[in-house]
C-alpha cells in the first residue's frame, strides 16, 4: 500500500477500463490512462461516470471509490 498514490481526483469524464487498467475518457475523447495497481483511492467529483467494467476492476485491485459534492 506504501508504494500506491493515495487519491486521484476525476472530473468530467468516463472511467471505464482499458487493457486492464483504469481509464478516464474526457468530452473530447482524449483517453488518460490510469495504473490499475498503482492507485489507492479514485474521487470522483460530479460531471464523472462511472462504467460496472471500472466499478469490478477498483474492487478487484483494492481501489475505494468515492463520490464528492461540489459544495
Amino acid at each position: 500500500m506504501k508504494d500506491r498514490v493515495s487519491v486521484i481526483f476525476v472530473e468530467k469524464g468516463n472511467l471505464d477500463v482499458l487493457d486492464g487498467a483504469f481509464v478516464v475518457v474526457d468530452k473530447n475523447g482524449v483517453r488518460t490512462h490510469i495504473p490499475v495497481g498503482s492507485v489507492a483511492c479514485l474521487m470522483l467529483e460530479p460531471g464523472s461516470r462511472v462504467s460496472h467494467a471500472a466499478v469490478t476492476l477498483a474492487s478487484r485491485v483494492g481501489c475505494l471509490l468515492v463520490w464528492v459534492g461540489d459544495g
